[in-house]
C-alpha cells in the first residue's frame, strides 16, 4: 500500500501486520518515492543525480542525464510538467526515471523527458541494486499516480534496466526502431581501424578528402562548452542542417520548436573527463565545412546533430568529419559511435552493429485506449505519410503550417 505525503512524496509502508505481530521489514518497503516536478526540485537534486549517472550501469542513457534534463527543462519547460521519479534508501539515490506530462487533444500522457528532442527513453538504476522487482513496482506506482490517460516509453533500448522494467506492457504495433552504432572498442589504433576497411571504402575515402583539401588544408578540432567559439559554432551547426532539411524538403518536429538552438548551444560539457556535450568541425583552407554536435557518456558517443555547407555537398564534407571524428574518438579510447534511431543507408555504410529500441504504451483511461490502440499504431503512421507525400504545390501553400503539422505527430 502506498502512502501520499506532501510535495509529491510516496512512501511504502517499513512494516506489515501478521498472526505473531510486525514481520521484519522487506528491502523494498524501506524505499520512498518522490516525483520532482518543477525545475527548483530538480536542481536540488543535482549531486545525486550526477553521481547515480556514474553508479548506472547502462551505457545509453545521456538523454536522462542531469545536464540534459535540466538544460531542456529551462529551455522547453512549457512542453511539458515535469514528473521526474526518484526512489530513495535512506540518503542515497536509487533510481531516476525522468517524465514529463503532455496535454494535448485532451489527453494526458506520461512521456519522455525531453520528447521529441531525447532519443532513447531509459532509467538510471544504481548498479547491484535490489530486489529489482520492488524497483519496477514503484516505478509503475508513480507512473499510475500521474493521473495521466496513458504513458509512452518512445525509442527504449534492447538490454538496459527500463526494458526489463517495462518488458510485460503493451508494444506499439509498428514502431519498433533500429539504433546504428560503430563499434569502436576492437580497435587499438586508428591505423588498425583504417586497415579493416575494404578496398573501395579506402579508395572512396581518400578520394573525397584529396578533392576537399583543393580548398585548403584540411583542420579539424574537437570544441567543448568552454571553448568561447562552441555556443557560436553549434548554433551554426543548427543553420546548416535547416539549410539540409529545406533543400531536401524534410522536416523534424525537434527543429520546429523555438530555442532549440540556445538549448544546444548551452549545454554543458567536460574536456578534462571527457564526457558531456561537444562539437567536431572540420574546415578547409580556414572555412568551417562541417560541424557535428554529439554527447559523450561512459565512453558512449551519441552523433546528435550534423551540419555541412550546403555549397559543398559534391564534395561530401559531412563524410570526411565523420571520418575524422571517428579517428578522434579510436584515439581518446570512446567505445562506441552511435549513430542513433532510424535506419539509413548512410549510416549502414558507418556502422557494424545495431540495438533494437522498441515502443510501449500502457492506457490508463479509455481515452488512453483509443490513442493506444489507434491512433499510435494506425492514425498517426497515415497522417505521417501523408504528410511526406503533399503535392509541391500544397507544400508551398502549407509551409507556414509546417511547425504545427510536424508537431502533431510527435503527440
Amino acid at each position: 500500500m502506498f502512502n501520499i505525503l506532501g510535495n509529491g512524496m510516496f512512501r511504502s509502508e517499513h512494516y506489515r501486520c501478521g498472526e505473531q505481530g510486525r514481520e521484519a521489514v522487506r528491502p523494498e518497503d524501506s524505499i520512498v518515492m518522490r516525483v520532482l516536478g518543477t525545475l527548483d526540485e530538480i536542481e536540488a537534486c543535482a549531486d545525486a543525480w550526477r553521481e547515480i549517472e556514474v553508479s548506472c550501469a547502462d551505457p545509453m542513457a545521456y538523454f536522462q542525464s542531469y545536464d540534459w534534463c535540466r538544460n531542456w527543462v529551462r529551455q522547453f519547460g512549457d512542453i511539458g510538467r515535469p514528473y521526474v521519479i526518484t526512489l530513495w534508501r535512506e540518503e542515497t539515490l536509487l533510481a531516476l526515471w525522468p517524465r514529463m506530462i503532455v496535454e494535448a487533444a485532451g489527453i494526458r500522457r506520461l512521456e519522455t523527458l525531453g520528447v521529441p528532442h531525447s532519443q532513447y527513453c531509459g532509467a538510471l538504476v544504481r548498479r547491484g541494486t535490489s530486489p529489482k522487482l520492488g524497483i519496477a513496482q514503484k516505478l509503475e506506482a508513480a507512473a499510475l499516480q500521474s493521473g495521466c490517460d496513458v504513458t509512452i516509453c518512445r525509442a527504449v533500448p534492447e538490454g538496459t534496466a527500463l526494458a526489463g522494467f517495462v518488458a510485460d506492457k503493451p508494444e506499439v504495433r509498428g514502431a519498433d526502431n533500429v539504433a546504428s552504432m560503430l563499434d569502436l572498442s576492437a580497435f587499438a589504433s586508428v591505423e588498425h581501424y583504417t586497415n579493416g576497411l575494404g578496398k573501395l571504402q579506402k579508395r572512396n575515402r581518400n578520394r573525397r578528402r584529396n578533392h576537399l583539401a583543393r580548398l585548403g588544408a584540411l583542420d579539424f578540432a574537437v570544441i567543448w562548452p568552454n571553448d568561447p567559439r562552441f555556443a557560436e559554432l553549434a548554433r551554426h551547426c543548427t543553420q546548416m542542417k535547416r539549410r539540409w532539411l529545406r533543400e531536401t524538403r524534410r522536416y523534424s518536429a525537434g527543429f520546429s520548436i523555438d530555442g532549440y538552438d540556445d538549448f544546444l548551444a548551452g549545454l554543458p560539457g567536460d574536456p578534462v573527463a571527457g564526457e558531456g556535450a561537444c562539437l567536431s568541425m572540420l574546415r578547409a583552407g580556414g572555412r568551417v565545412v562541417s560541424l557535428e554536435i554529439g554527447f559523450i557518456r561512459q565512453r558512449h558517443y551519441y552523433a546528435y546533430v550534423g551540419g555541412f555547407d550546403w555549397a559543398l555537398r559534391h564534395l561530401s564534407p559531412g563524410k570526411v568529419q565523420m571520418e575524422m571524428t571517428i579517428a578522434w574518438l579510436i584515439e581518446n579510447r570512446i567505445k562506441t559511435y552511435d549513430l542513433l534511431i532510424n535506419p539509413a543507408d548512410y549510416k549502414a555504410s558507418w556502422t557494424n552493429t545495431s540495438v533494437v529500441v522498441r515502443t510501449h504504451a500502457q492506457p490508463l483511461t479509455w481515452k488512453g485506449h483509443v490513442y493506444a490502440s489507434a491512433w499510435l499504431p494506425t492514425l498517426r503512421p497515415a497522417l505521417k505519410s501523408l504528410h511526406g507525400r503533399l503535392p509541391t504545390l500544397i507544400d508551398r501553400i502549407t509551409s507556414v503550417l509546417r511547425p504545427a503539422v510536424c508537431l502533431l505527430l510527435y503527440v
